[in-house]
């Protein structure tokens, strides 16, 4: 087994190009510089995070929906959940 794990998996066919706002780079480049990652692995790394989380969330909120049938407010409550996660990049 390789010991970095993003080696093991194919890439898109298609490349993606990610702006930083100017509020996000110096953090950024100070996460980097602490880490010694490039910004790309970095963000890129990031993304899968917050995709595999939100992941766990639709799965556990999808089982809770079968048990519990839940109303417009429950659901509501998970679309806030997830746009809380999306904005603060839980």
């Amino acid at each position: 087994m390789n010991d970095n794990p993003s080696q093991d998996r194919p890439l898109a066919d298609e490349a993606i190009q990610v702006w930083i706002y100017q509020d996000n780079y110096e953090e950024l480049t100070k996460l980097c510089e602490e880490d010694g990652s490039k910004p790309g692995d970095m963000l890129r790394e990031a993304f899968d995070e917050w995709l595999s989380r939100r992941r766990v969330l639709i799965e556990l909120f999808s089982e809770s929906k079968a048990e519990f049938d839940p109303d417009m407010t429950t659901v509501s409550s998970i679309d806030n959940l997830l746009e809380r996660i999306r904005r603060d990049g839980w």
